[in-house]
């Protein structure tokens, strides 16, 4: 069975993604980022290229949700690798749970409720991933000090999958607002979504992520995935080479 950690008077309910919202977040993230299954099935290519031959390996996801992104690994032929998924929201790993365990996977996932800083000490993870998290966290000192909690946890050499908002192009934003308008979203809710935007805090350019990344030994990001001002970044950790 999987195992799980609880940690509910640590960190609350992340707001918008509570137990209103958590039944219909794949559906709503497939038509709110263009191209999210094949986002997802680059991620585990991405690590599982990095780990090839690997029979054992550990993972850890950070912000994993409803799960989604863990899924592809059935198709992958890496049975012996086991992953840790934690996000502060027990609504979404109950939708993680169920769907984990339809899929065959529940058995070598655990999954942690609370923030990452909550999980127990353990061995270091062979690798990892953490997917649109880094944006909703304010400030540059507190991404960092993010980025360096994975790191704390990564082996020397680990490759991390990365995916954030990066920039805030009013014309990127417009076509990706026209897109949500074919897919039947009302002039209300587009209004929504565009306040939500502004209030999401993106990472200002390539650059300004690549040097946070240096910042906590995360060496040589590759672009794997861009979806409009949504890309994913394939990087290695380098304790060394933190500046």
């Amino acid at each position: 069975m999987a195992h799980e950690h609880h940690t509910h008077s640590v960190h609350p309910i992340v707001p918008g993604f509570g137990a209103d919202r958590a039944a219909h977040y794949d559906a709503q993230a497939s038509v709110n980022l263009a191209g999210a299954q094949a986002m997802y099935e680059l991620g585990v290519s991405a690590l599982t290229a990095q780990l090839d031959g690997q029979e054992t390996a550990s993972l850890l996801f950070v912000g994993v949700g409803t799960g989604a992104e863990l899924v592809p690994y059935t198709r992958f032929g890496v049975p012996g690798w086991r992953f840790t998924g934690v996000d502060p929201s027990d609504a979404m790993l109950d939708v993680a749970r169920k769907r984990l365990e339809a899929e065959g996977l529940l058995s070598r996932t655990q999954l942690h409720v609370g923030e990452l800083r909550t999980l127990p000490p353990g061995a270091p993870f062979d690798g990892a991933q953490m997917m649109g998290v880094l944006h909703h966290v304010e400030g540059e000192e507190a991404r960092l000090e993010l980025l360096r909690e994975v790191t704390r946890r990564l082996k020397p050499g680990a490759p991390l999958v990365v995916g954030c908002r990066v920039g805030g192009d009013p014309v990127l934003t417009n076509v990706e607002l026209r897109r949500l308008r074919a897919y039947g979203v009302s002039q209300e809710q587009l209004e929504y979504r565009r306040q939500r935007l502004a209030e999401v805090l993106p990472i200002e350019s390539d650059a300004a992520l690549f040097a946070m990344l240096a910042r906590t030994g995360l060496v040589e990001p590759r672009p794997i995935f861009i979806s409009l001002q949504f890309k994913v970044f394939l990087a290695r950790f380098e304790p060394g080479a933190a500046g």
